[in-house]
């Protein structure tokens, strides 16, 4: 039995639409990154606000 042998990349269609996949991948991957930011900015604001006066609290009860 004979297997065929891989198509090499030249070959239209198999090169080129790996970079395409790959770019749109790194758009989406940008605009999650910027949604998460945005979503989180809140949380981290509120984060820092009880953090720091949770902090600011545990030195002077002694």
């Amino acid at each position: 039995m004979r297997v065929p042998a891989p198509l090499p990349a030249a070959v239209a269609g198999r090169g080129k639409g790996n970079s395409v996949f790959r770019a749109i991948a790194d758009v989406l991957r940008q605009i999650g990154g910027a949604i998460a930011t945005v979503v989180t900015l809140p949380f981290r604001a509120l984060a820092r606000l009880f953090g720091g006066a949770s902090s600011s609290t545990r030195g002077r009860g002694a």
